[in-house]
């Protein structure tokens, strides 16, 4: 499934809502096995909650080896990169790695305690 990321979200990818929208039109596909194409084609601005969002997500259930090998990114600009790693990176240690997880949680629910 080749899924075109301006024609969903439009230039700009900042938004954790944006990412849950592109996330929801290819869910259903990634689940049934098949391979996801996303193309980044005429995208310009990125961060990491966008990221968090729309493809973070797999991690939950799937290895990184799996969504990399599955989700195939097209036409990602440099700027786009380094938030898209940050976010891969981040999410695969937080659903894999029980003791990177714990120390998350706690200081997130610190912050939230404090706000």
């Amino acid at each position: 499934m080749k899924v075109p990321v301006y024609k969903i979200v439009g230039d700009v990818l900042m938004t954790y809502k944006d990412g849950e929208r592109l996330h929801s039109v290819f869910r259903d596909a990634f689940d049934k096995g098949e391979t996801i194409e996303l193309d980044f084609d005429k995208t310009r601005i990125f961060v990491t909650a966008f990221f968090n969002a729309s493809i973070a997500p797999l991690l939950e259930n799937h290895s990184r080896a799996e969504v990399e090998e599955r989700v195939k990114i097209l036409n990602l600009p440099k700027a786009g990169k380094d938030p898209y790693n940050h976010s891969i990176e981040n999410a695969d240690r937080y659903f894999h790695d029980p003791k990177f997880r714990e120390s998350l949680d706690r200081v997130l629910g610190k912050l939230a305690a404090e706000a």
